[in-house]
């Protein structure tokens, strides 16, 4: 037999979700919840967004919707000054933080930890925006799945948004400053590497130990 998957207690149903999406024979080993850790950029630069499913219909506007967007416009007009110095003081406390906390991740937007952060940001295709931080990890002896996490998991299925065959993904053998306690760095063939925080402090064994097993 084979032993049971490792994950949280209050996370049992992601067992569930992530057992719908093992191929025949595969077997699930773990799955837990992670965010990116909070300095890994939360914005997705344009050229690197993959198109989202609702894009085409926001952009159709009939009936009422072509009397409503000259207001829109307006609005959104008159909240850019606000907007901008928003930003502005989000950048400055970001690069402040940034100085204290150290990098977060290597390798750029074309590297695999790269791949893992837009996989992330852009979230389950009819999310909006991109700025998903959370996603769930589930590993088996063939790869690393990235599934979403539904608000509601009782109605709403997990989807797989990306994977990483075994190999492909390791624990980072650097380690990283010990004052970040929620910390675990997943590392990559191509030399780039990413860091993630566990959903809870007492989870961070489990995923060291799911990553270290690869």
């Amino acid at each position: 037999m084979h032993p049971s998957p490792v994950v949280p207690e209050r996370d049992a149903w992601l067992v569930a979700h992530s057992s719908a999406l093992l191929r025949p024979g595969e077997t699930l080993r773990g799955v837990l919840p992670v965010r990116l850790d909070p300095l890994v950029p939360d914005v997705v630069p344009r050229r690197h967004r993959r198109p989202k499913p609702e894009a085409e219909e926001a952009g159709r506007f009939t009936g009422w919707g072509r009397i409503f967007l000259p207001v829109a416009w307006v609005m959104w007009l008159c909240s850019l000054p606000a907007g901008l110095l928003e930003r502005g003081a989000h950048h400055t406390w970001y690069g402040v933080r940034r100085i204290f906390r150290g990098r977060v991740w290597e390798g750029g937007w074309n590297s695999t930890a790269g791949w893992f952060v837009l996989t992330t940001r852009t979230g389950a295709p009819l999310d909006r925006g991109y700025r998903t931080n959370e996603i769930a990890l589930a590993c088996t002896e063939q790869r690393l799945l990235l599934l979403s996490k539904p608000v509601t998991p009782e109605r709403e299925a997990s989807q797989l948004l990306g994977e990483l065959p075994r190999g492909q993904f390791a624990l980072r053998s650097a380690p990283h400053p010990p004052r970040h306690r929620d910390r675990v760095d997943i590392a990559f063939p191509d030399g780039s590497w990413l860091a993630l925080e566990a959903g809870e402090r007492r989870q961070v064994p489990l995923l060291t130990g799911l990553l270290s097993a690869a």
